[in-house]
């Protein structure tokens, strides 16, 4: 028998309630840097740590780019590769695969579709081809193997459902292709659901049919869904359909910052109800205002204008779009955020949630990073912050990989369950 929604929601108030985080923690300010620092190594040494969302595929299809060797964010407008992740005390995460919203159209969807997978195959090159030094993972079990052997762990994620076009047996193919997330929508609407911030307002006001069956094809695969990029709405109804905890691979707060990119307090709620994780995203314009730097803008337009076919360009041309940008930056260095203000949302999504229901994510290669974090080998003065706070070894374990493995394992689970209910029939 259905619950009626007053019943469901009653429950959800009571399970909030349970797991909101009002546990009085001692900050440690009578320790010494050192003191912080050596303890933030000893976790990050002994437990998974895992950056839930970095947009690595979008440098490695520069010319010449080798991501075993040590980059720079200043040089290279590099943000992640395997040195640095070892460097930072980083065991690995979910490289992207991202398509930027194209139009709804047969030629658009087709194109889309070929781009995600050569995305995806590209993953899987690099990662073999630097066999010695990384491996994918599908599971929480093969990242601990993979981490034990001291590889860095690779998982896959895709953002955008427009990687998809309209086809529903893709998600099958990506699945085979290790995909473990399905990030719904980007930054416009798109056949499955509404954006949080497409600029046109909503098409379908949440998900669409095709999305509703895409949540419930994750489901039975055993693909977490991703509500980042979502609108509330869209967000709402994955919520409600999702028969396995969602993520938030890489959202704020809104009661932080109202950013429509941000997640307000009663989807926090609900997520966590749930039990599923947001990850904080360590996106600068999305915890502060920005002033207008008319001079950058035009810049930045210029540079995209003229490069905005990056597939189409010649090698030639790849290499100087590359060295215009890292130019660009230099130039016109965007305003950044703190870590302090990383961990002010953190504070609230655990006064919100609980421990149990956040994670993190810098969204390197991706627009992400903040003063003294611009990398994946600067993850540890976010660790320390923390630490400085009250925030106990056991909480920060869960911060940086439990929490969202436990959510890929529910997903994992409930798929086999459908499946063995399949053979029993």
């Amino acid at each position: 028998m259905k619950r009626s929604l007053s019943s469901f929601l009653l429950a959800a108030i009571v399970a909030v309630s349970l797991l909101a985080d009002d546990v009085e923690r001692t900050p440690r300010n009578d320790w010494t840097e050192s003191q912080l620092r050596e303890l933030a190594w000893k976790i990050h040494d002994n437990c998974l740590t895992l950056d839930t969302h970095m947009d690595v595929p979008i440098v490695l299809k520069r010319p010449g780019f080798d991501i075993s060797k040590e980059h720079s964010w200043h040089e290279h407008a590099s943000q992640v590769d395997f040195p640095r992740m070892k460097k930072g005390g980083m065991d690995g995460g979910f490289w992207v695969v991202y398509v930027g919203q194209g139009p709804l159209t047969h030629e658009g969807r087709a194109k889309a579709i070929s781009s995600g997978f050569e995305i995806a195959d590209l993953i899987h090159a690099t990662v073999e081809k630097n066999s010695d030094l990384a491996a994918i993972a599908t599971t929480p079990e093969e990242a601990k193997a993979i981490r034990k052997s001291g590889k860095r762990v690779v998982f896959i994620g895709i953002e955008n459902g427009y990687t998809i076009g309209r086809n529903l047996d893709l998600l099958k193919d990506y699945y085979d292709k290790g995909v473990r997330y399905f990030g719904v929508t980007h930054s416009k609407n798109n056949d499955l659901a509404d954006s949080s911030t497409d600029p046109e307002g909503n098409l379908h006001m949440g998900l669409s049919d095709l999305g509703r069956a895409a949540v419930e094809e994750c489901n039975r695969l055993g693909i977490m869904v991703d509500i980042s990029h979502s609108s509330d709405k869209s967000a709402w109804d994955i919520l409600e359909l999702s028969k396995t905890p969602v993520i938030a691979s890489h959202s704020g707060c809104y009661a932080r910052y109202p950013h429509p990119r941000n997640l307000n307090d009663a989807l926090l709620k609900e997520i966590a109800a749930r039990d599923g994780v947001v990850q904080m995203n360590m996106f600068s314009a999305y915890m502060m205002d920005v002033e207008p730097n008319k001079e950058r803008s035009e810049a930045m337009r210029a540079w995209f204008e003229k490069y905005r076919n990056g597939d189409a360009l010649s090698e030639a041309e790849q290499i100087e779009a590359t060295e215009q940008y890292v130019a660009l930056q230099k130039k016109y260095p965007k305003p950044l955020s703190t870590v302090s203000a990383v961990v002010d949302h953190i504070d609230h999504m655990v006064k919100v949630m609980g421990v149990d229901h956040i994670g993190l994510s810098g969204d390197f290669d991706g627009g992400g990073g903040v003063k003294n974090s611009m990398d994946i080998g600067q993850m540890m003065p976010v660790t320390i912050e923390m630490l400085r706070r009250g925030y106990t070894e056991e909480d920060l374990e869960k911060f940086w990989g439990a929490n969202v493995m436990r959510v890929l394992q529910a997903s994992i689970d409930y798929a086999a369950t459908l499946r063995e209910e399949a053979a029993e029939e």
